[in-house]
């Protein structure tokens, strides 16, 4: 079951930064300045994703970690390895 949190300092301050990114575009005239929000928005988006995946990598260290400790506790490494 996945408990409802509130949103980091992070997640608030890269989705203000975003919409206001998108809010200047599209008041700039015809498509000036699109290249660049398309930039700025995958540079975000990449930091967002690689913040996203390091706080996986996090969690899945620690199921590495409490397997490794279970199989060393049992005895079963000595089978496994």
């Amino acid at each position: 079951m996945r408990t409802t949190q509130s949103r980091s300092p992070f997640d608030t301050a890269l989705q203000g930064v975003a919409g206001q990114l998108v809010e200047r575009v599209a008041a700039l005239p015809g498509n000036a300045g699109r290249p660049q929000l398309l930039r700025w928005l995958l540079a975000i988006g990449a930091i967002f994703l690689a913040w996203r995946m390091w706080r996986g990598l996090k969690s899945l260290f620690w199921v590495a970690f409490g397997l490794g400790m279970a199989l060393y506790w049992t005895g079963f490494w000595h089978v496994v390895f």
